[in-house]
């Protein structure tokens, strides 16, 4: 487990300046950099957990820009370790008692099939268990935000790609099916909007409200790869900045979409999750999968807590 905390607290939070606090994975570049600076000059205070300390300097230098007196606090980890998720988690809850705001944004979009330390296709374990477990993880915390000042919001990233998939394939999360945005990616999105939902109902008298929201395609790393379409390559430099992806997660802030819990949201719209994936069978069988995978098992404790 490589867990580090890089506290970067410019000064704490006074009378007039918001106490909001947002937890956001995946702050590096891209559309996670532009959502940090988004809030930050809101008058949020962050919590950035990301892999890389040394590669988020870049990004505290333009926060500290944005606003001197702001909060960010930086503590390495690779989301898709779990025991170090679950450490990372606590410690939130213990010395922040109360989260705002998560933001899934970490993902892995790969062309080929790699395994994660806990045995599971990669892209299932960043883009489906990770942020299902950090919501459920989080719970306390963020449970004591919506009492406190009315709503929490956890947001996750998905993708348009998942309206083209004519099936969840239940029985290949775990080993992947072929890479690329419409294979294992598509799926792991599609999967994690039904534990999205999921986490909507089970939680609905929490005040905690969770969306799974499209970004668009924007001019980030992940367009680059290999495993985006050549379409989107060859147009890179024509794709609108990361800012527009981030002002798309960010939106579900606003009082438009309060009362809107467990909602995917495509282009900017509400849609419903694919038939074939939201039946509750389908449901059921998915949730089996996590709990095979030793989501569950490694929640236990935090779902305890949350409970109280």
């Amino acid at each position: 487990m490589n867990r580090e905390d890089h506290g970067t607290a410019m000064s704490e939070p006074t009378e007039d300046r918001d106490l909001r606090l947002a937890v956001i994975t995946g702050a590096v570049s891209g559309i996670g950099a532009s959502l940090a600076e988004l809030l930050v000059s809101r008058g949020w205070r962050l919590v950035l957990l990301n892999r890389s300390a040394e590669r988020t300097k870049p990004l505290l230098e333009r926060l500290r820009t944005i606003d001197s007196a702001g909060s960010v606090r930086v503590i390495q980890i690779d989301v898709t370790e779990r025991p170090g998720l679950r450490a990372v988690a606590d410690q939130i809850t213990e010395e922040c008692g109360a989260v705002d705001a998560l933001f899934n944004y970490a993902g892995v979009l790969r062309e080929d099939r790699v395994r994660s330390q806990n045995g599971n296709e990669l892209q299932f374990e960043g883009n489906t268990m990770a942020p299902y477990l950090l919501a459920r993880a989080l719970r306390p915390a963020l449970r004591h935000a919506a009492a406190t000042r009315g709503r929490a919001v956890v947001v996750t990233p998905s993708t348009s790609a998942v309206k083209s998939q004519k099936s969840l394939d239940i029985s290949a999360l775990r080993t992947g099916v072929k890479g690329g945005l419409a294979g294992a990616y598509a799926q792991s999105k599609l999967a994690f909007a039904v534990l999205n939902a999921h986490l909507a109902a089970e939680y609905g008298d929490d005040g905690i409200e969770y969306f799974a929201v499209d970004p668009g395609v924007n001019r980030t790393a992940m367009t680059t790869s290999s495993a985006a379409p050549l379409p989107v390559r060859l147009m890179w430099r024509l794709l609108p900045k990361p800012s527009v992806g981030a002002a798309r997660l960010a939106a579900m802030l606003d009082d438009e979409w309060h009362g809107r819990s467990g909602s995917l949201i495509l282009g900017g719209r509400q849609r419903a999750i694919p038939g074939h994936a939201g039946a509750s069978p389908v449901t059921e069988a998915l949730l089996g999968v996590v709990e095979e995978a030793g989501g569950e098992s490694a929640l236990e404790q935090g779902s305890q807590e949350g409970a109280q």
